[in-house]
């Protein structure tokens, strides 16, 4: 008994052959009612970049703002506290001038009292 390998691969590969053939035959009418595909998907993948593009724009925007507003608010604080601070400088400086401005005029009213005031002959 001589096996020949060769005539059995073939008598496979036309038996594949012809089953693939035959339900290719059968399956026609549902292949030709299938939509028709683009060769090169461009447009598709387009759509979806753009999409997926969006989205991140739109989280990447949301993070922006957040930060923003928290730097904001932080700067604000900032502000309020050195408005504050000045404030009681003003207040501090408005109490020194007062004080100084009633010492200067009792200086002065000292000085009339003990100066001798020349008056004019008449």
């Amino acid at each position: 008994m001589n096996f020949n390998f060769e005539i059995f691969s073939l008598v496979v590969c036309g038996i594949s052959f012809l089953s693939l053939t035959f339900f290719i035959y059968k399956k026609m009418p549902v292949l030709s009612g299938l939509p028709e595909r683009e060769i090169l998907p461009i447009g598709r993948i387009k759509h979806d970049t753009e999409e997926k593009l969006k989205i991140i724009l739109k989280h990447r925007l949301h993070l922006l703002e957040s930060d923003l507003q928290k730097r904001l608010h932080k700067m604000r604080l900032l502000f309020l506290r050195a408005d504050n601070r000045a404030t009681d400088w003003i207040g501090k400086l408005r109490e020194r001038s007062e004080k100084r401005k009633i010492d200067m005029e009792d200086h002065w009213k000292d000085l009339r009292i003990t100066l001798p005031v020349k008056r004019s002959k008449k």
